[in-house]
């Protein structure tokens, strides 16, 4: 039982290492990038260098999530832990979209 914990927690701190961050900026009020590829258990950061506050979210059904208020110039990072498409958007500009890709 001990050995099994033990090697469990080896997997899990060995996955949670080969976890890749990714910045994405909000500029101009649109994303840096429309569509990114990541794999499960990597984090984006969401940078605001507009002059403006944004609020970030996804309703997607693999990765739901709310940032809520953004001001610019701070960051906030987001973990996406299931597999699938993730539609992420701004609730105050419309026009900012990233479809993140979250594989295996």
């Amino acid at each position: 039982m001990k050995t099994t914990l033990i090697l469990a927690g080896m997997v899990l701190v060995g996955a949670l290492a080969l976890a890749d961050d990714h910045v994405v900026q909000q500029l101009d009020r649109k994303f840096s990038q429309t569509e990114i590829t990541i794999k499960t258990g990597d984090t984006l950061t969401f940078t605001n260098c507009d002059p403006v506050t944004h609020n970030v979210f996804s309703i997607s059904p693999a990765n739901p999530f709310t940032i809520k208020v953004q001001r610019p110039g701070t960051a906030t990072s987001v973990t996406f832990t299931n597999e699938g498409d993730t539609m992420v958007r701004c609730a105050i500009h419309p026009g900012m979209k990233i479809l993140v890709h979250v594989q295996q």
